[in-house]
């Protein structure tokens, strides 16, 4: 199967979905993501790469046979090989303008995620709106790296502490490099991040190069001990970093990755895991068919972008044509 939607005017008008209002600018960000899904699926099929719809996307798949009405991103997961290969072939593969946005390919980005990308600014030009269904602030998906987790609940507790320890540190060192000045912990214990990394140094036999980028050592060091688990001795699939901050309610038997099945989306087709209801009962509970509007993060996401283009407006009156203004600012 190659993912392809075929998305009609109609699709992109104002529409009430489960009693949410959808307003057209946020279908046009939802074909855009669309297009950007049609790429990733391209080169994935090229390379034999597998991923499956994850969190809100897998939920939207089985509930909604499209987008939850008030989600406003693409969520993809991948088993750790999978993920690793395709960050092998990505920047090869995708078209001029696409972005693999993650700490190894761009040196501001610190998260242990990949993002793919169709730009990283907005463009007001027609070209961008034929190709990217009008819409014209970045739009991408993103990918979750799936690790194996062992089923001792004390081994699992563990690697569930050693990544935190480590994302807390990456925190620490970032927020130092923000000059927010000296910081603590709940007990009013002053932090030192030269005594975290060595204790972490100690703990997993990494030596850090100091006169190097600290940050992007322990981000390095996250995906290393992540992925340190072989299917051979785990019964577990998991984004650790959702498994540390979340809780184990976000592991799911290794089973349910064994295979995809398609399914509708919208217009076309998309692959979701073989353990979905599994997968979805212990993510959102056993009664995730029922619809209950809620949004985990800003919404909507491109409100950010919008802002910032009518700063830029007041400053330099005109830079954006009254079409584009009347119709996304």
């Amino acid at each position: 199967m190659s993912v392809r939607f075929e998305l009609e005017d109609s699709f992109f008008r104002d529409e009430t979905r489960d009693g949410f209002a959808v307003p057209g600018l946020m279908k046009r960000c939802w074909g855009a993501q669309l297009r950007v899904l049609e790429e990733f699926d391209r080169i994935c099929e090229k390379h034999g790469i597998r991923w499956f719809a994850f969190c809100g996307t897998l939920l939207g798949a089985v509930r909604h046979k499209g987008f939850v009405p008030w989600d406003d991103d693409v969520d993809i997961a991948m088993l750790r090989e999978d993920y690793e290969n395709f960050l092998g072939v990505a920047p090869l593969e995708l078209p001029e303008g696409y972005l693999v946005i993650n700490y190894d390919e761009d040196d501001h980005e610190y998260d242990c995620i990949t993002r793919v990308n169709n730009s990283r600014t907005v463009i007001f030009n027609e070209e961008r709106a034929s190709q990217f269904c009008g819409f014209p602030f970045p739009a991408g998906l993103d990918i979750y790296p799936l690790d194996y987790v062992v089923g001792d609940p004390a081994e699992r507790k563990e690697h569930r502490d050693l990544h935190y320890k480590i994302y807390q540190t990456t925190e620490l060192c970032r927020k130092l490099l923000g000059g927010a000045g000296p910081l603590v912990d709940k007990d009013g214990k002053r932090l030192d991040p030269s005594e975290m990394i060595a204790e972490i140094s100690m703990i997993t036999g990494y030596e850090f190069d100091l006169n190097k980028d600290i940050i992007r050592q322990l981000n390095v060091l996250i995906d290393l001990t992540d992925s340190i688990n072989t299917a051979d001795e785990s019964e577990f699939i998991a984004n650790i970093g959702h498994l540390t901050f979340e809780g184990e309610h976000m592991m799911f038997p290794k089973e349910c990755f064994n295979h995809a099945y398609e399914v509708p989306f919208e217009s076309g087709r998309i692959y979701i895991p073989c353990g979905y209801e599994e997968i979805l009962s212990r993510n959102y509970g056993s009664n995730y068919m029922i619809p209950v509007t809620a949004s985990p993060h800003d919404y909507p996401y491109y409100a950010k972008h919008q802002k910032v283009v009518r700063e830029y407006m007041k400053k330099n009156p005109g830079a954006v044509p009254d079409k584009w203004a009347e119709e996304y600012l």
